[in-house]
């Protein structure tokens, strides 16, 4: 597999000009999936799969509502827009609604034709709607799985394919501090497997630079990633492609396919259910925020955590740490008070 960027993008196509693709024949969201397959290598690289596969559902939602609204969808007008916004922001978030708005732009872009999320007209619209929605629309943050609930999750695992891939998915995706599309794109080869520790070589999506994080031995069986990686690796005759793999209808045997981003999040809830907790407060980022959280509270310097985690800002790091509890060492309580 590739990365995301250019680098494996040959120079010619680097300078080749990029001529506008026809609109798609229907705005069903496989039918859009290929047509955004269809891109050359240049543009196809911008962006990560996952986000591809994100903008065709955004854009068959889009084009089926304008399909009853009897309004063109590609090339559309700042009004078909504004109406659509109108129109969903009760029942869809703010975000969503924010990303649609990308794939709208996303596809005007491909057809070679100005966007009209670019024109004033939408913008009043999508700041009003934010001004009034918004507010009541605090983002959600999912529970992080600490060190504790990590052990948890991976405690009724015993011996079965599907066991050995769902350790490792989870040991590594917590101890990497992966986000779940970072765990998705990992390829066997990402993973050098040394004496007492892992080397991943992390491909980030989108404009991140990739980089590699070191996974050491682990005091415990269960949460030790080199061990759950080897296990994994010797029981699926891992050689090449995807470090992960779908399984069949009922987790009887593997599929040679990448387990894509989304079941990276459903493994969490399906595992975090078995555990007896409530899947509904967990998803493929409470592993992240689960690491970050866990390395705060036992006192590791925040550059260190970064260097793990990717994050190029305090803030952004700080916004996966969970507070439900007191930190040690927190700062009011050493100024006298």
């Amino acid at each position: 597999m590739s990365a995301t960027g250019s680098a494996d993008v040959p120079a010619e196509l680097l300078t080749a000009p990029l001529p506008p693709l026809d609109p798609p024949p229907s705005y069903d969201a496989e039918v859009l999936q290929a047509w955004f397959a269809s891109l050359d290598p240049v543009r196809r690289a911008v962006r990560a799969p996952s986000t591809w596969r994100a903008y065709a559902v955004d854009l068959a939602h889009f084009g089926q509502w304008c399909a009853v609204e009897q309004r063109e969808p590609l090339p559309a007008e700042p009004q078909t827009v504004g109406d659509y916004l109108r129109a969903h922001v009760e029942s869809l978030s703010i975000a969503t609604l924010q990303r649609r708005l990308a794939a709208i732009a996303v596809g005007h872009a491909l057809i070679g034709v100005p966007s009209p999320t670019d024109g004033e007209h939408v913008s009043l619209v999508w700041r009003g709607l934010r001004r009034v929605h918004a507010p009541d629309r605090p983002r959600r943050r999912v529970d992080a799985l600490e060190t504790r609930g990590l052990a948890d999750l991976v405690a009724p695992l015993v011996d079965s394919a599907m066991d050995h891939r769902d350790r490792a998915l989870l040991v590594l995706g917590f101890a990497g501090a992966l986000r779940r599309s970072e765990l998705s794109a990992l390829d066997v080869g990402d993973v050098v497997d040394g004496t007492e520790r892992l080397l991943v070589t992390v491909r980030a999506a989108g404009a991140r630079d990739e980089r590699v994080v070191e996974l050491p031995w682990g005091h415990r069986a269960q949460t030790c990633p080199v061990r759950s990686w080897r296990t994994w690796v010797r029981v699926a005759r891992l050689t090449d492609g995807p470090a992960f793999l779908r399984m069949t209808k009922g987790g009887k045997s593997l599929r040679l396919e990448r387990l894509g981003d989304r079941g990276v999040a459903e493994v969490v809830k399906r595992r975090a259910l078995d555990a007896g907790l409530d899947p509904s407060l967990f998803s493929g980022h409470s592993l992240r925020a689960g690491f970050v959280t866990s390395a705060t509270r036992a006192g590791v310097p925040g550059v260190s955590i970064a260097r793990q985690t990717g994050h190029r800002s305090a803030a952004a790091l700080a916004a996966c740490v969970r507070e439900d509890r007191p930190f040690p060492g927190n700062p009011a309580a050493h100024v006298g008070l």
